[in-house]
């Protein structure tokens, strides 16, 4: 597993930096970010936003981190200092992209061949609750199915405004970050794989040392922009990845697995490829140590 990508730490199965994979991606495809190694001052994320040009909100989240675990939308210079209040340590400041459509597309090319393929692309739905100017917002944090599985989450991200009551047909979002873990409901959108230009992908992971499997967390315009190969890439995860499909509400547990052994197969045929190049294997005590010290 961890030979897969030579070029992550361990394959990028756990522990590896974000930062690494996104510094060596094309500009066109990135948002304005900054990594600071260390805890920073409110007084330095403020100077390096304005070295940026960024204004509020921004992104800040771990270089280090799965499944959205410590990714936040900030919205103020209060927020800056409740996020770095816990001392985070190797920190990412990212510009907020605002295009609504959020994407996961994976990516796997064979080491021996040149070009790669789509193998599944998903939709990530935002989570958001609509006023009846009646109900206050944690009623309908409540009330919502989705929402109310994350209530203590929201209760504490929005503890200023549990007693506000939306207007009517009034959208209140939730969340503007495609996090499985936050509400995001995952849509098969797998009809956009032959539609994608593959070597648009080809190029951007040509950048990326020794990368053959990962999926990008891609926000485009529209479907139409994702097409054209007009995206900003949030993240790169690599074998660490899921085919996102799979958590479509509508999908079936038999076909989830069915798609999930395709990858897990994939993985084990290009690692196969890498060891008879040579790369060199983690040991499974140094992996477990490893694990360990998480």
């Amino acid at each position: 597993m961890t030979l897969v990508n030579p070029g992550m730490k361990y394959g990028g199965f756990f522990n590896y930096s974000k930062f690494n994979a996104l510094k060596q991606i094309p500009e066109e495809y990135l948002p304005k970010s900054h990594f600071f190694f260390s805890t920073p001052t409110l007084q330095e994320v403020k100077s390096t936003m304005k070295q940026l040009d960024l204004s509020f909100p921004i992104i800040l989240k771990p270089d280090e981190g799965e499944r959205g675990s410590g990714v936040e939308k900030v919205n103020s210079d209060e927020e800056i200092e409740n996020y770095l209040s816990t001392n985070p340590s190797g920190v990412i400041l990212q510009e907020f992209i605002t295009a609504n459509y959020e994407y996961g597309v994976m990516y796997v090319r064979h080491p021996s061949e040149q070009s790669g393929q789509i193998t599944s692309v998903v939709y990530k739905g935002e989570l958001f609750v609509v006023g009846d100017g009646k109900s206050t917002l944690l009623e309908l944090f409540k009330s919502h199915r989705r929402a109310v599985l994350y209530i203590d989450f929201l209760k504490e991200k929005y503890n200023k405004e549990l007693d506000l009551v939306l207007p009517e047909n009034k959208t209140f979002m939730l969340s503007k970050m495609g996090n499985h873990c936050r509400g995001a409901i995952f849509n098969d959108a797998n009809y956009l794989k032959d539609e994608l230009d593959i070597r648009v992908f080809d190029k951007i992971s040509s950048h990326v040392d020794d990368f053959y499997f990962g999926r990008y967390d891609i926000k485009a315009e529209s479907e139409e922009a994702l097409k054209g190969g007009h995206f900003k890439i949030m993240e790169l995860n690599g074998v660490n990845s899921e085919p996102a499909h799979i958590y479509d509400p509508d999908n079936s547990i038999i076909r989830a697995y069915k798609d999930l052994f395709s990858h897990w197969w994939k993985i084990y045929q290009i690692s196969k490829e890498n060891r008879k190049k040579g790369y060199p294997e983690t040991s499974f005590p140094l992996l477990v140590k490893s694990l360990m010290q998480r």
